[in-house]
């Protein structure tokens, strides 16, 4: 199965990373964004995706920003390390406390924003009819 596009652009990534990645990093910086659009999708239960999944539509910009800082922090910290330490011992572990695992991740923050861009992008209004609505009830008995 073929990568669903990425929720960012790589222009707006680079954008943010401060240059734009050429060649085999230009690669990598897709592969982020293809990867944290995922995870995103998977926390929405929100695709994004037109009819045949060839193009996003309606991606909130919040939802757009997150994936960049995801896709981003990922881009930079290719070894997924959440610690780092100085001096003569020192140790630092991966998200899964593994080594290469988990470089893409949400923060508890950026759930949270992401689930309310997706309810907020699915709401949709709903009128009630009721035989108690009305000018009168007199209309409603046939008086």
């Amino acid at each position: 199965m073929a990568d669903r596009p990425p929720l960012a652009s790589l222009a707006l990534f680079s954008a943010r990373l401060g240059y734009t990645p050429q060649g085999d990093e230009a690669s990598r910086a897709t592969a982020c964004l293809v990867d944290a659009s995922e995870l995103i999708r998977d926390v929405a239960g929100e695709d994004w995706l037109n009819g045949d999944e060839t193009a996003v539509v309606g991606v909130p910009q919040r939802v757009e920003k997150i994936c960049i800082w995801s896709a981003k922090r990922a881009f930079e910290n290719t070894e997924a390390l959440s610690q780092r330490t100085q001096g003569d011992r020192s140790q630092s572990y991966d998200r899964a406390r593994r080594e290469g695992g988990e470089a893409v991740y949400l923060t508890d923050a950026e759930q949270k924003a992401v689930i309310k861009a997706a309810q907020g992008s699915s709401f949709v209004a709903v009128t009630l009819v009721s035989p108690y609505s009305g000018d009168s009830t007199e209309s409603l008995l046939g008086s």
